[in-house]
Parts: C-alpha cells; structure tokens; sequence
C-alpha cells in the first residue's frame, strides 16, 4: 500500500498545476455563465437552478469531470519522457500495484471536481440572486423576494445526481467514480488502435451508468417490474464485464511496457 500511495503522490505532483489552470478555468466559467444568464431579461425570478440549466453547465462539470481524469495520466507521459518511461516501468512494484496508484489518483481529482462543484452551486447562489435581484429593482421597481439555497439545490435536476438520496443512489456514485477512473486510466495506458478501443468501451461503460441511475429513480418512483428489472441487470453485466476486461487489459500492457 506505501508503494501505491507513493506513485499516487508522483503522480499528483505531476498533475497539481495543470488540475489547478483547470479547476480554476471552471469556476471563472461557471460564474461568467451564471451572471450572463442572471442578467438575460427572460431569466428574471428564475433563480440559480434555472440560469445552471440553462447554461449547460452539469455538461460542463462532465467535460471538467473527465479532463481531471486524464491529467491523472502515468509518470511515463510527463515531457522527460525517456527518463520518466524507464523510472516508471521499472519501478520494484507488480503490474497491479502501479494500476492502482493510477486509478487512486484518477478518482481523487475527479472526486475533487465534484466537490468542487457543490461548493461553487453554494457559493454562487449569492451573486446570483443580487443580480436578480437588482434587475427587479431596475424593470420592475421592486425587489424580487428573497430565494432559499435549499429550493435551490432541490430544483436542479443536475444537483440531484450528485447529491446521493438513497443507498443505491450512493452506491452507484462511488461505482460509477470507480469505473470512470479506471477507463481514463487506460486510455492512457494504451496507445494507437488499443486507445481507440479503450475510448470505445469507456463510452458503452458511460452509458451504462447513465442507465443505471435512472433506471435506480424508476425503482424509486415505480418500484420493480420485470422489464425494469431485466434492464438493470443487462446493464449492470455489460459494466461489470468491460471494467473487468478492461483491468485485465490494463495489466497486459504494463507487462508489455505499452504505456503511452
């Protein structure tokens, strides 16, 4: 485990900066999307949830989401990348072991993201209602009555994915971090037709658990029902199938000092 933690810290030197241009790029974003949005005469009284919707930001925060797992990359992709390569690839730790570091770090800057962007939906609640609020003032010569944070985070729909309600719900996060981590993991493990095939199952793995979390809100609402349930399952295999052949691969090409 020291040996996991060890090259999961190498790999977060490595990354800090280029986390930090991008987890600071978003919040400048977020925020100039916002306001634009606040200030738009069709968006008065709308709140906070309405102007994030709209600006399409929980697309954003996905895009962000899976840049942060790529910068995870191996020490092998950094500019020295002949001495990187060998230090690496060498290393006295079993192929297992570097895929683990690479996987820890890919979820703790994702996971970091997420958090991320809870803060900023808290934060950015204020200028946004004074925005709204002064633009009351100015078209319709009143204020606008005071918002609440809480309706607020409760009418995004995007907020309700990241916020878990249930245990499955919670469940399904942390698998879905998981799983994510480990497929951006080795798309950068692999290289020419090998990283194609890598994206391609990242996709079909991405969309299984889009399906999962709304089939989870069907059993919720709904409860069980037989093709409900076939569907689950379906999905659930197909995952658990390509994440498995996934680390399989992974480990073939550490063997093979593939890393790209």
């Amino acid at each position: 485990m020291k040996q996991i933690f060890s090259l999961a810290g190498w790999n977060w030197r490595m990354a800090r900066r280029s986390y930090a241009i991008l987890c600071g790029a978003f919040a400048l974003e977020q925020l100039a999307v916002l306001l634009w949005q606040a200030s738009r005469g069709a968006m008065l009284g709308m709140g906070l949830a309405a102007c994030y919707e709209e600006g399409f930001q929980f697309q954003v925060f996905l895009l962000v989401f899976l840049l942060a797992g790529l910068l995870a990359g191996p020490a092998v992709n950094d500019r020295k990348r002949a001495r990187c390569s060998y230090t690496w690839l060498t290393l006295p730790m079993p192929p297992a072991a570097r895929l683990a570091a690479q996987v820890l770090t890919a979820a703790v800057l994702q996971l970091g993201v997420a958090a991320l962007q809870l803060v900023l939906y808290m934060v950015y609640f204020f200028p946004v209602q004074a925005m709204d609020s002064a633009r009351a003032m100015e078209k319709l010569g009143t204020a606008m009555p005071a918002q609440n944070l809480y309706e607020q985070v409760l009418l995004s729909d995007s907020m309700y994915w990241l916020l878990p309600r249930r245990p499955a719900q919670f469940a399904l996060l942390v698998v879905t971090l998981l799983a994510s981590a480990l497929l951006l993991t080795c798309v950068r493990l692999h290289r020419g037709w090998r990283r194609g095939a890598a994206v391609v199952i990242g996709a079909v793995c991405g969309v299984c658990c889009l399906l999962l979390f709304q089939w989870e809100l069907d059993f919720a609402l709904f409860g069980a029902y037989d093709a409900l349930v076939h569907n689950t399952l379906l999905a659930a295999v197909v995952l658990a199938a390509l994440t498995v052949f996934s680390i399989w691969w992974a480990l073939r090409a550490i063997r093979r000092a593939e890393p790209a």
